[in-house]
């Protein structure tokens, strides 16, 4: 079988970060300039085994002089993510990309509240990165956690760009309990203010339960959904989402070019490679994809 044709890019970087967790930089044209929330295919394989390309979200853009190289995390979960932490400095790799639409910063001065579990802190990272470029006065406060203190990534470089708050299932650091409950304490105990911008990455019931909170507080937020795409075009449909019908956004950033409407109208699908990763939080119907 032919192999979908890509571009050929040189690694400059492969580090084990964390566990088996890696950051992973790379050379790469940069037309055009991708945007947080985007993601790129790579192919992670010499053969045809495994077959389709595995997507990763883009995490940052770095300037080395008058040189630019993007970069990605990632977490080692099967045979396609073992074969890539082996890749080494000067190595290529076969990848396709930017694809999607990224997060949109909204303007204004309210804070931007990131929430992360896990690897989902890559997409946010490089998202506070640009609107500190855009303006560095922008309060950011980021939650980040995960089941265990060993799983916390990236809380050093976090408290590079605002206040970092973390949590844990187990308590083992930070707030004893899941990012919902984070926030739900922060606002409690009036450490974060009335008004502010949400945007977050992790599990599904995780973004359920912030957008239940972010609904009932009237916070606009949104969220770059993670799901094992299989083609990253839109052609195979396995990434089909439920959306709200009277719920979705459109504007020039988020076109919606694949969605779909049942016969009588009353549901609503979106193809996560082509219409997000990232997404209004109010728009996804949370009933049914959790269902």
């Amino acid at each position: 079988m032919q192999k979908a044709p890509g571009s050929l890019s040189e690694i400059l970087g492969n580090e084990n970060i964390s566990q088996n967790y890696y950051a992973l930089s790379f050379k790469v044209n940069l037309l055009p300039i991708p945007k947080p929330g985007q993601f790129y295919q790579i192919r992670c394989s010499d053969s045809n085994d495994p077959l389709l390309r595995r997507p990763f979200s883009f995490h940052r853009l770095v300037q080395n002089g008058t040189t630019h190289h993007l970069e990605i995390l990632y977490r080692v979960i099967g045979k396609g993510t073992e074969w890539l932490s082996k890749k080494k400095k000067g190595e290529v790799l076969d990848l396709l990309g930017p694809f999607g639409n990224g997060f949109v910063n909204e303007e204004g001065m309210e804070p931007l509240v990131l929430v992360a579990r896990g690897i989902g802190i890559a997409p946010l990272y490089g998202f506070a990165e640009e609107a500190l470029r855009k303006d560095k006065r922008r309060k950011i406060l980021i939650l980040i956690g995960a089941r265990l203190k060993e799983r916390i990534l990236y809380e050093k470089e976090c408290r590079k760009l605002g206040r970092v708050f973390t949590y844990t299932d187990d308590g083992s650091q930070g707030f004893h309990g899941r990012a919902p409950e984070l926030l739900c304490h922060l606002l409690k105990n009036g450490k974060l203010a009335d008004k502010f911008s949400l945007y977050a990455c992790g599990p599904a019931a995780m973004l359920k339960e912030l957008a239940e909170i972010t609904k009932r507080l009237n916070i606009p937020g949104q969220v770059a959904l993670q799901d094992h795409f299989g083609c990253g075009f839109g052609a195979c449909l396995s990434c089909a989402c439920p959306l709200k019908p009277d719920s979705i956004k459109r504007d020039p950033s988020w076109q919606k070019p694949a969605l779909q409407w049942s016969e009588d109208r009353s549901r609503a699908y979106s193809l996560i490679c082509k219409d997000g990763p990232v997404f209004d939080l109010q728009e996804i119907d949370w009933e049914e994809w959790l269902a």
